[in-house]
């Protein structure tokens, strides 16, 4: 049994590159789809983005030859919807770059692959798609790694390595797509993009031998900006016209790369690609997270609510661009909607029903979703802890709580956005700073005593680092909010919220 799940989640992944098509090819009839004139158009337009030679996917679909001995499993993965990889259900929210085959395109590959795929008539070809880079949005103008490889053990716990990257800026640019490319993407959990104004990096770097330092969570210093980041399944795109972010003049761009070992000593030198633009930009891009830091997945659960909230201030109106998802291994559905003032039903943001790690997406809106102040963002997310899920970590499963390795849980959402530039935007800044992004839900603190690390009170603390995240480019600031407290006091941390049945009475952060 175990063999036979362990086969199927091979198929899953698309990692089938070692299995040609073991079906005894049948004779196509003259009715049969051929590859040159239905099925490779299909592949132009829903696949090949992936599936080219030197990209991300684990084998091409460019020519005939590249995908004959693909066909079962290729109608395997399109009949289970596993392929094209799109996580987002139907009917909320219209996004672009949404990859949903329709049924008579699965049809159509169906038949291909029961005909013993046939090539067709090479007068019926399309013109070819080029792909003449390894890069998803062309040549960057600007590529930077660190200068050398980052050389990471094969056990222990996970690793947060920070690399100031070798550029310093000599005049203000206007970024308008990044782009971030893993060396080993089997062992990078996330990266995470930071602008450095002051140089502050240079010296924790010079402090650490080897590439890079380490830096648990965050950067290690408090960013003056970001440029968004990547995770598993994330695929880079433009930000609309006029939006973009700035990097300011003298700054320099730090990437923190969350490594989870795999048993196997890897040598990583992940790359990022900067697009810009030479015209100033309309609007800065921006982002908040919505999030629950209060929760513990006891073992056993095979549906374990967790529920974070945020509302944006009175007198302040946005327009949000996107919305991105997060979560780790015990995921299993995360749903973010949003209420209107004086609203009677909540209107759906994004809905990911069959979480997947491996395929966490960025779901940018085809139009941008006007919120006016006082309109609540509710993050619903569902986790299995119990022995079913295959992806459990641990054996047997044990309590989960918040935090930064990937055998730690997150309940998280980003929304990206940009000031809507009706009232001042001045004012409206005011206005966001001024509301706690630790909402009730999260952590009431008139339900918890004021709790103190390091002489501080951490949801006093919590909250000024949130807050200053909206005005980020990024989420990064999220994860520089705990600077002050070590790794050993997070973990034993205990937070109480009697007023919410969502969330256990003793769970953990960090």
């Amino acid at each position: 049994m175990k063999k036979f799940l362990f086969i199927m989640f091979l198929f899953a992944c698309g990692l089938l590159t070692l299995v040609p098509n073991l079906t005894r090819p049948t004779k196509g009839s003259d009715s049969s789809p051929t590859f040159n004139k239905e099925v490779v158009r299909i592949f132009q337009q829903n696949c090949q983005s992936c599936h080219h030679t030197g990209y991300i996917a684990p084998f091409a679909l460019t020519t005939y030859e590249e995908a004959k001995p693909y066909a079962q499993a290729i109608k395997y993965a399109v009949q289970s919807r596993v392929m094209p990889p799109w996580k987002a259900a139907q009917g909320c929210g219209s996004f672009f770059d949404e990859r949903i085959l329709s049924n008579s395109d699965i049809e159509i590959l169906s038949k291909w692959a029961d005909a013993g795929a046939p090539e067709g008539d090479k007068a019926d070809l399309p013109a070819p798609i080029s792909f003449n880079s390894s890069w998803g949005l062309g040549e960057p103008d600007l590529e930077l790694k660190s200068p050398e490889p980052y050389e990471l053990g094969p056990t222990g716990d996970d690793v947060y390595r920070c690399f100031v990257l070798p550029k310093v800026f000599e005049e203000d640019k206007y970024v308008t797509a990044v782009e971030v490319l893993p060396d080993k993407a089997e062992v990078v959990h996330h990266v995470l993009l930071f602008i450095d104004g002051k140089g502050t990096s240079v010296k924790l770097d010079d402090a650490d031998p080897g590439p890079g330092y380490t830096s648990f969570g965050g950067p290690g210093f408090t960013p003056t900006g970001g440029l968004g980041g990547w995770a598993p399944g994330n695929i880079p795109r433009f930000s609309p016209k006029g939006v973009g972010v700035k990097i300011p003049k003298g700054s320099r761009v730090v990437m923190q790369v969350h490594y989870h070992r795999n048993g196997k000593p890897m040598l990583d030198q992940t790359r990022i690609g900067l697009h810009f633009t030479d015209t100033p930009i309309n609007d800065e891009l921006r982002s908040f997270p919505v999030f629950n830091l209060a929760f513990a997945i006891p073992p056993g659960a095979k549906h374990q609510k967790v529920v974070g909230q945020y509302t944006i201030p009175a007198n302040t109106s946005i327009k949000v661009i996107g919305v991105t998802p997060h979560m780790h291994l015990l995921g299993r559905q995360i749903k973010v909607e949003v209420t209107l003032p004086n609203g009677k039903q909540p209107n759906c943001m994004v809905n990911i029903p069959a979480w997947d790690f491996k395929w966490q997406g960025t779901y940018v809106y085809k139009e941008p979703m006007s919120l006016p102040g006082g309109s609540k963002i509710k993050l619903t997310a569902i986790y299995d802890n119990s022995t079913s899920n295959p992806l459990n970590p641990n054996t047997p499963p044990k309590t989960v709580t918040w935090g930064e390795q990937t055998t730690d849980e997150m309940c998280l959402a980003f929304v990206s956005y940009i000031l809507d530039r009706k009232p001042s935007t001045q004012s409206q800044e005011a206005n966001i700073m001024a509301q706690p992004m630790v909402d009730e839900i999260a952590l009431d603190p008139a339900a918890n005593p004021r709790i103190k690390m390091g002489g501080k009170d951490l949801v006093q603390q919590a909250n000024i680092r949130l807050m200053g995240s909206i005005f980020s480019s990024s989420p990064s600031e999220m994860y520089n909010w705990a600077t002050a407290y070590n790794k050993t006091e997070m973990n034993i941390l205990p937070w109480r919220s009697p007023k919410n049945t969502d969330i256990p009475q003793k769970p953990m952060c960090h």
